[in-house]
């Protein structure tokens, strides 16, 4: 899952939504940077040789020499380390994303009761930039943590998962033709793409952690439900 950027990514929404970096991360980092520093001050150590050797350098010249031949082995040791160290940082930012998956819940959840206030009053009304930014991070946070590939975080019905990951939607169906061209080319989180899922009868934005997702895909009806005739 977590890349050098996945990991700025995940780090950068708990510095601004004030989630805590939990211990075991905070350790795991520093593992694998005191790794990487002692990796590369290996890599970087020059090497002795006997240039310059005079009647009085001999011994130290040729002890030097001997004390640096495992150097080789030095750096297949330490670059192990350092492959440890980053699989140990791997392992902290999926265990992290679960935590994150509950704890910015609340914020898009408070940004889009707001967000759809404004577009269930007038849809075409101005919406405030700093509310669609925020709202589009967090779709985008939501997204790097999803469990591998589309579709793998509600394996009875793959399909639903990239929708229903932001959003509640009213049924099956909406998902095959609806959302799909209301929302083709546009960037999940963008105001065009919040918008066009809101334009959907029955679609409303709603944060869902992928034990969330699951339960709300398992109870959808295929279809709607029909409407009673007054």
């Amino acid at each position: 899952m977590s890349t050098i950027m996945e990991r700025i990514i995940l780090s950068g929404a708990a510095e601004t939504y004030n989630v805590e970096i939990p211990t075991y991360l905070a350790e795991a980092l520093a593992f694998l940077a005191a790794a990487t520093k002692y990796r590369t001050e290996v890599e970087q150590t020059a090497q002795p040789t006997l240039e310059g050797v005079t009647a009085k350098t001999i011994g130290k010249k040729i002890d030097a020499i001997i004390g640096a031949g495992d150097h080789v082995e030095r750096l297949t040791l330490a670059t192990r380390v350092e492959t440890i160290a980053n699989g140990d940082v791997e392992t902290a930012y999926m265990r992290f994303a679960g935590v994150l998956l509950v704890e910015l819940a609340k914020p898009f959840d408070e940004a889009a009761q707001k967000f759809m206030a404004v577009y269930d009053r007038a849809p075409d009304a101005a919406q405030d930039p700093a509310l669609v930014a925020k709202l589009a991070e967090l779709v985008r946070v939501r997204d790097q943590m999803a469990p591998g590939r589309v579709g793998d975080a509600t394996p009875t019905n793959g399909a639903l998962d990239l929708p229903s990951r932001c959003a509640l939607l009213p049924c099956k169906d909406v998902i095959a033709v609806t959302i799909p061209a209301r929302t083709r080319m546009l960037q999940r989180g963008s105001l065009e793409w919040l918008n066009a899922m809101l334009s959907v009868e029955g679609v409303r934005l709603k944060w869902h952690t992928p034990a969330q997702q699951a339960a709300h895909v398992a109870s959808l009806p295929h279809s709607y439900p029909a409407k009673v005739s007054a």
